[in-house]
């Protein structure tokens, strides 16, 4: 029996990569909101399809998909039947910028991404929708980031152009005076480099010549919101000679993940995970559409921009000196099959999240013990943020 029908945009093609159910389910999770309740500002998003797409690729089997299914509690609201949003035709290709920020042209940012796509191509026009809106990219924790790169992998052009779109309405320039704006060759400066730890080594000497210009209100997330429009931190990241540029941008990815999960295992948290699986998704990306000059350009200030955010969120937890890293007695570690296995079957999102993301990294950029430790904890304690990381031991930055 075809699970799948045309649609008033584009017809949703299955991925080869995943079941029929996996794909069903994708489909049917494409009429609904990206955030529960269509709460656009300051809702929850749906972690649904992205849990679902994270299941599958820690091997999940269809008996695990339906199981997750049924544990699934939060309420999703269907664009048009529930929320009563309809594509009135008034936004276009060329036009698009315009409107950004505003939830209630969610379906006129889909229809137009889609054709966006259609015309320019997935790696074209993604790149070029980024460039467009990248001073919004940590808004929803980054979620319509995270959305995207499994949009990406999945490979529908509706769900990609449905993840733009999330990025469309949730879109606030959060970088107010963003550093490469007025020197865009700034990351091609031949200034001596220095890694990214030891630039957050000498952010935490210097510690007392730390000013802000604004007390800042709110939890953690709110903080590190707040922190990305301070030029202080934004300068701060790029001094001392840390770049980051088309030559180092490989390398840049191996040390701002590693740090994202050491930050993590010293304060396992909604926001340092959320550093961890933002930096899976931008990675995965990277590896997609960065293939050229000028798309390298556009992921290398994708990166700038991530790590004033990682910065900031440095700061928000009190620049600490040393961070944890695997000790040395650690010998044994559970294999990836094991860890993975032992995570489907604890029906909590972000965990599930959190461990797909660490297997790609671990995979896909650098095999560091760093993931696997963080892993073999969360599922030993059945949670995202567990109160005890054993196997690890504080190591100062360098």
């Amino acid at each position: 029996m075809t699970m799948f029908k045309a649609d008033k945009q584009n017809s949703f093609v299955p991925s080869a990569a995943v079941s029929p159910l996996v794909n069903n389910e994708m489909y049917k999770d494409s009429f609904f909101h990206p955030n529960l309740g269509g709460h656009t500002q300051g809702g929850m998003s749906n972690h649904y399809p992205m849990t679902i797409m994270s299941l599958a690729g820690l091997g999940a089997n269809d008996d695990e998909i339906k199981r997750f299914r049924q544990s699934w509690p939060r309420y999703r609201s269907h664009i048009e039947t529930e929320l009563g949003l309809i594509d009135s035709n008034e936004i276009t290709l060329n036009n698009w910028q315009d409107y950004l920020g505003q939830a209630r042209y969610l379906p006129e940012f889909r229809r137009v991404f889609a054709q966006g796509i259609l015309t320019f191509g997935v790696k074209e026009f993604v790149t070029e929708a980024l460039e467009q809106m990248k001073l919004a990219l940590p808004m929803g924790l980054f979620h319509p980031l995270i959305q995207l790169s499994f949009a990406v992998i999945h490979g529908d052009n509706k769900l990609i152009a449905n993840a733009l779109a999330y990025f469309a309405i949730r879109y606030k320039n959060l970088y107010r005076h963003y550093l490469y704006r007025n020197d865009p060759d700034l990351t091609l400066s031949k200034t001596t480099e220095i890694s990214a730890s030891t630039l957050w080594t000498k952010i935490n000497q210097n510690i007392e010549k730390l000013t802000i210009s604004f007390q800042p209100r709110g939890g953690s997330l709110s903080t590190c919101e707040q922190l990305c429009g301070e030029k202080t931190i934004q300068q701060l990241a790029f001094s001392q000679g840390h770049i980051i540029n088309e030559q180092n941008l490989k390398s840049k990815i191996i040390e701002v993940s590693q740090l994202a999960i050491r930050l993590y295992l010293a304060e396992p948290a909604l926001t340092t995970l959320h550093a961890v699986t933002a930096c899976q998704a931008l990675a995965d990306l990277t590896l997609h559409f960065a293939g050229n000059e000028k798309d390298a350009k556009t992921y290398c200030q994708l990166w700038s921009l991530y790590w004033i955010w990682l910065t900031g969120l440095y700061l928000e937890k009190g620049l600490p000196s040393a961070l944890p890293n695997v000790n040395s007695n650690q010998l044994s570690f559970d294999s990836w099959e094991v860890i993975a296995k032992k995570a489907r079957n604890i029906p909590e999102v972000h965990l599930i999240k959190m461990v797909y993301s660490c297997k790609w990294l671990s995979e896909h950029i650098e095999n560091n013990e760093l993931y696997r430790l963080a892993c073999m904890n969360i599922v030993r304690e059945k949670s995202a943020h567990p109160s005890q990381i054993k196997g690890s031991t504080l190591a100062a930055l360098k």
